[in-house]
């Protein structure tokens, strides 16, 4: 059964339906799109204690307003664009409950572009080959917001009774001053010459404007191969590939990116620095480092160690403590067992006694 939950009442910057993408039909052309930020994508889920693929919203550069039509909860992650819950501050990484008539406002995005809005039981909306995820060009299963448009649940939620909620331990950090992405070497990283090699390992690179969830042109000092070619015979790519084009700048392929083409294909993003690049905006700076197949995947396990092994921790519902230092206002919160986590302004801190 549907139950309608939110209806937007403005007209969002760019927001659509994702999952965690359309998986097993590359080989036929069909790019996975899904949410660019799966840390705080899947965050959000289990927080929610949703399945981790549950459909939520994907909002990019923030701006957009809902009205509750039914009690329920959310969970907003990702970037943080100050949500308010009828013109009050609402925490983000944590369960908010709602209540029909709210209004649920998102602003700008302060640090990263991508926020998430997680709902009990994810969206429920019809599958297209085995998705919901919505590709931004052709319309391909979800939905790309607009106004009027209403968002559907399996579940509702009465008012909140439980004595027990979630918390995270370890939240993702989007104002890192120094951004540095990693990379492997892609098929044809030996076309290009000794300079432009140290190019990539030794300069800064930026996202340049001309940036969707297709792909984004990285600008710097322009790259050359050893031939003066950077055609090559139409072939396979995916998320990551980064192709040299003619014009000497890179380009990488994001979500919904095609799956076959002809510029040669130098680097490919690892999965970690494949997601940091959907919390970066157009003229954020970053540098490169290339790394093994080897070591991306030693990374990868290292993080989801990180934020999906026993991340998610359970307790009573205590009541806030409220301070209020030269009129800033200051919430504490203790959890564990020997007291081991503070939580200052719903951001969390392990300390040691």
């Amino acid at each position: 059964m549907k139950y309608e939950i939110l209806k937007l009442i403005n007209q969002p910057i760019f927001s659509t339906i994702q999952d965690e993408g359309r998986i097993g039909f590359e080989q036929f052309g069909v790019p996975n799109s899904g949410s660019g930020d799966k840390i705080s994508f899947r965050l959000g889920n289990l927080l929610m204690n949703n399945n981790i693929s549950d459909a939520s919203i994907e909002i990019l550069y923030g701006n957009i307003s809902f009205e509750c039509l039914n009690d329920t909860q959310i969970c907003i992650t990702g970037s943080d664009m100050s949500p308010r819950l009828n013109g009050m501050s609402i925490k983000m990484w944590q369960i908010v409950n709602i209540l029909k008539g709210d209004k649920i406002d998102l602003g700008s995005s302060k640090n990263g572009l991508r926020s998430y809005i997680s709902v009990k039981k994810g969206i429920e909306i019809d599958e297209t080959l085995d998705s919901k995820s919505t590709h931004s060009i052709f319309n391909l299963g979800g939905k790309k917001l607009n106004m009027g448009d209403i968002i559907s649940s399996s579940s509702i939620h009465k008012k909140n009774n439980l004595k027990k909620i979630n918390y995270l331990r370890n939240i993702p950090d989007f104002n890192e001053t120094e951004n540095l992405l990693h990379v492997t070497k892609g098929p044809e990283f030996s076309l290009l010459s000794d300079k432009s090699i140290k190019i990539i390992e030794n300069n800064k690179f930026r996202l340049s404007n001309r940036m969707s969830r297709t792909g984004a042109q990285i600008e710097g000092e322009k790259l050359e191969t050893r031939n003066g070619k950077s055609d090559i015979i139409s072939d396979g790519v995916s998320a990551g590939t980064i192709q040299l084009p003619k014009d000497g700048n890179m380009y990488v392929l994001l979500e919904d990116s095609q799956r076959i083409g002809g510029y040669a294909r130098i680097l490919n993003f690892d999965t970690l620095s494949l997601w940091k690049i959907a919390q970066l905006k157009p003229g954020d700076e970053f540098k490169l480092k290339i790394i093994s197949i080897e070591e991306a995947h030693k990374r990868l396990n290292n993080n989801n160690n990180i934020f999906f092994k026993n991340n998610v921790y359970t307790e009573e519902k205590l009541k806030e403590n409220i301070f209020y230092i030269e009129g800033e206002e200051i919430n504490v919160k203790i959890f564990g067992e020997n007291n081991e986590f503070i939580y200052v302004n719903n951001k969390p801190l392990k300390i040691d006694f």
